[in-house]
């Protein structure tokens, strides 16, 4: 599977609690507990605070986190 298609999905109902299409560093920490805010400040790289789908993908394929799809 490429990051390509990983992309087009990137965010799982698991992760997106909340159904915003976003995630917070505390929605994220239920799947990545030993997420910190300083590797979610480098993943969130627009500033504002949530992880969309690119944002997501692309921490993915630089090994910040570890594929949902995979290893969940």
């Amino acid at each position: 599977m490429t990051s390509v298609a990983f992309s087009a999905n990137a965010m799982s109902a698991e992760i997106d609690t909340d159904g915003d299409g976003k995630a917070s560093l505390a929605e994220l920490q239920v799947s990545y507990p030993e997420l910190t805010e300083e590797v979610f400040g480098d993943i969130d790289t627009n500033g504002d605070g949530l992880v969309d789908d690119e944002e997501m993908a692309i921490a993915v394929e630089l090994g910040n986190l570890a594929d949902p799809e995979i290893d969940s």
